[in-house]
């Protein structure tokens, strides 16, 4: 009897277990019981597996000590991948949780983990949509302050850099524990690193440093910090890290870098600390330890020599960094840089920085901040080298041409013996360096074996031990004498026995020769030395420019480098002294240059920033009195003139467009109405050229042949540096060819030859050309009765605006801020679109374009078209009242010059109707850059990137089509086409 009491007892600790497993319930054993369940069935397996994944993380990230360390670890797709089945196990395990424990405390902890693992997934999207949620349904204000922290990394990550402030400012006012302070303040400092305000990223990285409790993450913490004082010099504060971060034991890697770092920011005071210095970095070199390092210890010994000015000890240690292997990712780009360095900024030797600039971006890291700084310069230096080496080429060419021919061929006879004894000697030393390999092969084998990755001198090292492609000195050396000895020439096959410039795809004409051999490589080998050298000679000299013809070409160019070598100077090189020599240079050995009036003005210019007033008077006076009617003489008189002349020059710009869309509609006298209003409104445009020849083809379809050919014979006297030179000089051979076969017209051309049917805009560039000059054309033998054809129904405007639309779209155009275009005559290099084009005009195609073409159907004259163009506008429309818009004209323009700075982009201010107003920026030339352009806008950089709550649109619109939009003013009817067919 006393056993059923006792089975009761037993079964009611059983029951009640199971009764609290029921989520419904909320009495205190079933939370205690599905929190319980919840955080050590599904929350801390998963936290713990987090856990190592960062870790894992973080240990597989290399550091580049070179550059500021980041403050997270990078993660990519390589990553992602690596990681995807353990961040799946995390979402599986955090979900566990969720799906069986809703009444535990630990949901909200579960939804931040599955958040971070989609934000290491790369899912930023969705892991913003986690932590939101995480933070609305969290009860427990720590989980609910983590959330938000992952909330505006992963807002970082979608570059929503204002919803990322949004959430720090928030932040700001709440009371965080240490971990989620900690992770505040190092979330502020990535926010401020992609911003560029290194003062906040300082600030909030001290402010993170007492809240680690991690000790390895807090010494890299504080080396970056380190880092960062000294970026910015404060020698001092970086000082007092390093020596925090050495203080504690750090991870080698770290100590290592902190002390070689201490002695760039330790004070250098008298002599003593300086000899305590270097012998430091003596006993770094011979540490053991340091094997690996040894490449960026001899580095910082140069940026050591570098502080005292030593420049010539400093590229001593450079080329022993770039000879030592080593295993520090980018080293060599780095060493190659600070040698650029020295020969750019110190030495002024360009030729060299060119050298060594272009070594770096071989092996210089993409993801680097100054990446395209340093890529920019070897660009730079590489067009300097380019005109430099053209100069003393050709005067040494011309210095030979002005001797006696006895002389001449004595001094190119010592020359080969010369090129020949050092030819020799290479040929000694490198047999020497070759049988010393070969003695010491059995130790190199025995040595790869011990030490496997490190590099041996063979025959392509130097007496130094560094391999010769790895020398830029030597690199430099050499490519000097190769352009002296082979000219600039490509690489490519058969290079010995091509002429200069010529390829595979296209022979282009010989510059002034220099040196070219005669015989081809595998004949060479068969010839004697004396056969050689006497071939060698007869090479150099069949190209001394001797003829009159030769020596001009030769001076052309020297015209040309020094001109262009001045403005490198002037422009490019900041180096105000050397610009103003070749300047006058120039003007000295050829007074009479083409460019003289920019060199006058260029000088100009140059003596007024350095306060030399009577100089600058005397080019003041120069260019008065010798080129009076040029740009250059209006902007001395007002420096705002091109600035000013920039509004004009869109306008011209617009109403050109206008007067080539009637000619391709065939609408010769409208066309030739607009372009008379840009050649009497803007005078001054930098299309004078492109509206002369568009002029001239106008000619050709509406009045007698002899007009025409007098029309293109000003167009090549009044711009004979235009681009559109060629054309007309097809024109004319066409023309003679006519003539001469009696196969001019002698009267205007009428209507009824003219092939309506066809729009100019569906022909190729020759079939346009040769229907122009078809009208001049006598048929053969009388031609048969032409058939009823329908007339051109296409008008580009609406008919009661036809003649004056253009103007009243322009007159709108009241530009708000234009940028300052470059000094350039109104001659060469425009974008816009390019009249049509004569192009391999035969008697065939001619006469093809007599015939006849089918009519076309009536179509809606204001209709937009994807069709290809010439010229590309942005257009944003936007309310002007709402505050977020206003100057935006002038926000546009520093935004483009500051990254878009190439494009030369010039913005105008339209009324758009309905309380709306209009910026045009143009003119893209090239449909995806004008697109790409488009696409940026959403980025925070941009103007209007950063808006919200305001209605705006911004779109790419065709030169055509913007004509049409300016009559319609229909905004949601062009964007409906912009969607359909961009």
């Amino acid at each position: 009897m006393n056993k059923q009491p006792l089975h009761l007892l037993l079964l009611l600790p059983a029951l009640l277990l199971l009764g609290s497993c029921s989520v419904e319930r909320n009495n205190p054993l079933s939370k205690t019981y599905h929190n319980t369940t919840a955080r050590y069935n599904g929350y801390f397996l998963a936290k713990e597996k987090m856990r190592a994944v960062q870790e894992s993380l973080q240990q597989q990230t290399t550091y580049d000590y070179n550059q500021v360390l980041p403050i997270y670890p990078a993660i990519d797709s390589v990553t992602a991948k690596a990681m995807a089945a353990d961040l799946e196990d995390i979402i599986k395990k955090a979900s566990f949780p969720i799906q069986w424990h809703k009444n535990s405390k630990w949901i909200d902890d579960s939804y931040v983990l599955i958040g971070q693992a989609q934000f290491y997934q790369l899912n930023f999207a969705e892991a913003s949509k986690t932590f939101k949620y995480a933070n609305t349904i969290g009860k427990d204000k720590d989980a609910r302050h983590e959330a938000l922290v992952w909330l505006m990394r992963s807002f970082m990550k979608l570059n929503l850099m204002d919803d990322a402030q949004a959430v720090s400012e928030y932040l700001r006012k709440e009371r965080l524990n240490k971990d989620n302070a900690r992770a505040l303040y190092l979330a502020r400092a990535q926010y401020n690193t992609l911003l560029g305000d290194t003062a906040a990223v300082i600030e909030n990285l001290a402010l993170a440093l007492p809240n680690f409790e991690d000790k390895d993450n807090l010494k890299r913490t504080r080396f970056t910090l380190a880092q960062l004082y000294q970026l910015t010099g404060q020698n001092e504060e970086a000082y007092a890290q390093y020596s925090q971060v050495l203080r504690k034991n750090p991870p080698y890697d770290l100590g290592f870098f902190s002390r070689l770092n201490l002695g760039q920011v330790a004070e250098l005071s008298d002599a003593e600390d300086l000899e305590r210095m270097a012998s430091y970095y003596q006993k770094m070199l011979k540490d053991d330890k340091n094997k690996e390092y040894r490449d960026k210890i001899y580095y910082e010994m140069a940026q050591f020599e570098l502080r005292q000015q030593h420049y010539d000890k400093a590229l001593e240690y450079l080329q022993q960094s770039l000879k030592t292997p080593g295993t520090l990712p980018n080293q060599k780009a780095y060493s190659y840089v600070a040698a650029g360095e020295i020969y750019f900024d110190k030495l002024n030797k360009y030729n060299l920085a060119e050298a060594y600039y272009d070594s770096a971006v071989q092996v210089y890291p993409q993801t680097a901040l100054n990446y395209e700084a340093v890529r920019e310069r070897r660009d730079v230096l590489a067009d300097f080298a380019k005109q430099y080496n053209t100069i003393q080429t050709q005067d040494s060419l011309l210095r030979l041409a002005h001797m006696s021919e006895a002389e001449r061929t004595g001094f190119v006879k010592q020359l080969v013996q010369r090129e020949e004894e050092l030819r020799q000697q290479e040929l000694a030393q490198q047999e020497a360096a070759q049988q010393r390999n070969r003695a010491e092969q059995p130790r190199r084998s025995n040595s790869r074996n011990n030490q496997n990755g490190t590099a041996f001198p063979d025959e392509t090292t130097d007496a130094s031990g560094i391999w010769y492609f790895d020398n830029p000195a030597a690199m430099a050396s050499a490519r000097s004498e190769f352009i002296r000895r082979w000219g600039d020439r490509p690489l490519q096959d058969f290079w010995r026995i091509r002429t200069r410039g010529e390829s595979n795809q296209q022979a282009q004409p010989a510059e002034a020769p220099v040196v070219a051999d005669a015989t081809p490589a595998s004949e060479e080998a068969q010839l004697s030395p004396e056969e050689r050298a006497n071939a060698q000679v007869q090479a150099y000299l069949q190209n001394i420019p001797v003829t009159t013809a030769d020596m001009q070409r030769a001076e052309k160019q020297i015209e040309e480098a020094l001109f262009n070598l001045a403005n490198i100077y002037a422009l490019k090189l900041n180096d105000i002294g050397k610009a103003t020599q070749t300047y006058q240079e120039l003007l000295q050995r050829f007074p009479r240059s083409e460019h003289a009036a920019e060199t006058y003005y260029s000088l100009y210019l140059l003596y007024s920033r350095a306060g030399d007033e009577p100089q600058k008077q005397a080019y003041y006076n120069r260019i008065r009195q010798e080129f009076p009617n040029t740009t250059y003489a209006r902007l001395v008189d007002d420096p705002d003139f091109m600035s000013k002349n920039a509004a004009d020059n869109l306008k011209a710009h617009m109403l050109y467009d206008a007067a080539y869309t009637y000619y391709e509609e065939q609408d010769y006298k409208k066309a030739a109405q607009v372009l008379d209003q840009v050649v009497s409104r803007y005078p001054l445009s930098d299309i004078q050229d492109k509206v002369a020849f568009l002029e001239a083809m106008i000619t050709a379809r509406t009045k007698p042949p002899q007009a025409l050919r007098e029309q293109l014979q000003r167009f090549k006297t009044n711009f004979p540096g235009s681009t559109l030179q060629p054309q007309a000089d097809a024109l004319l051979a066409t023309y003679t060819t006519l003539e001469q076969n009696n196969q001019l017209r002698q009267e205007a051309p009428s209507r009824d030859t003219t092939p309506k049917a066809t729009t100019a805009g569906n022909l190729r560039p020759e079939e346009k050309v040769a229907t122009a000059m078809a009208a001049f054309t006598v048929p053969d033998e009388p031609a048969a009765p032409p058939k009823p054809v329908a007339p051109p129904v296409q008008q580009p405007l609406a008919a009661a605006h036809a003649e004056e639309e253009p103007v009243a779209a322009t007159k709108e155009a009241a530009p708000a801020s234009l940028p300052v275009q470059p000094v350039q005559e109104a001659t060469a290099q425009q974008q816009q679109p390019t009249p049509p084009v004569a192009s391999n005009v035969t008697a065939d195609t001619v006469a093809a374009a007599t015939l006849a073409s089918p009519p076309v159907a009536a179509k809606d004259p204001l209709a937009y078209e994807a069709t290809p163009d010439t010229a590309y506008y942005f257009v944003l429309v936007y309310p002007p009242e709402v505050p977020a818009f206003k100057d935006i004209a002038a926000k546009y323009s520093k935004y483009n010059s500051t990254y878009h700075r190439n494009l030369n982009l010039q913005a105008d201010s339209i009324a758009a109707g309905a309380g709306k107003a209009m910026l045009v920026l143009g003119t893209f030339t090239d449909p995806k850059v004008a697109l790409a352009y488009n696409i940026k806008q959403k980025g925070p950089q941009a103007p209007v990137g950063r808006i919200r709550g305001v209605e705006f649109t911004t779109f790419v619109i065709t030169a055509a089509n913007y004509q049409k939009f300016l009559q319609k003013k229909d905004v949601e009817a062009y964007l409906t086409f912009f969607k359909n067919n961009y």
